[in-house]
């Protein structure tokens, strides 16, 4: 647990420092756009294992070269089984923030993109225990917890690339680190699973996307 705690805080500090450090020049303009993508990783995953199903989005409008303001809304479904206990979870999640730029602003690197990104995300989805065994001096005990639903909410900090590959087609990946702030499950019903998030049990939640994505340059240059 520290050391997730630690290795956030070093990533974070990181950076800030990169993003404080980088050289900005007035010349470069860029221009405004929309994009629009989805996350590959979570049909990849899926074709290798099939508990898990995992699909999101990516929109994004740019203000400038070096802010974006992002939405990520996505769909989960999670289902896990063992000799004792069986677990399902399913529902939808949104994340909202901005990606920052710490490239230098030439040229050369105006369709690319290399910095921070911040989410506020919010998880609604339904979950249920179908089966839990235990046994005790009496004997064996079955039981289950009945379909409930849940919300929750959580943070987001991840660093990632972007690179055009032709022109306004872009592919990238970005290294994710989450934490959960608030969940509506409480005791039997605390959520194993929240969509968007991951499995919970830990204070820091990583995780890799890979995305693809079209941009869409609309009306005149802004300057950085």
């Amino acid at each position: 647990m520290r050391r997730i705690f630690k290795f956030s805080i070093s990533i974070s500090l990181l950076l800030c420092s990169l993003l404080l450090n980088a050289q900005e020049a007035d010349t470069i303009e860029a221009r405004k756009s929309i994009s629009a993508g989805f996350d590959i990783t979570g049909p990849v995953l899926y074709a290798l294992d099939k508990t898990k199903y995992n699909y999101e989005g990516h929109l994004s409008y740019r203000l400038n070269y070096k802010y974006y303001i992002v939405c990520e809304p996505g769909y989960s479904s999670y289902s896990y089984k063992q000799y004792n206990y069986e677990y399902n979870s399913e529902g939808w999640f949104v994340r909202i923030g901005t990606d920052i730029g710490m490239l230098e602003p030439v040229a050369s690197k105006i369709n690319h993109f290399a910095g921070i990104g911040l989410r506020y995300c919010l998880s609604v989805f339904e979950q249920e225990t179908p089966s839990i065994s235990t046994e005790n001096y009496w004997g064996k005990v079955n039981t289950s917890i009945p379909r409930n639903s849940v919300h929750a909410h959580f943070l987001e900090i991840q660093g990632g690339v972007k690179t055009e590959l032709v022109r306004n087609l872009l592919i990238g990946w970005s290294v994710k680190l989450r934490t959960l702030i608030y969940s509506s499950g409480k005791n039997e019903k605390k959520a194993v699973y929240i969509p968007g998030m991951g499995t919970t049990g830990a204070s820091f939640i990583p995780s890799v996307s890979y995305y693809i994505i079209y941009r869409i340059p609309f009306g005149s240059s802004s300057g950085v």
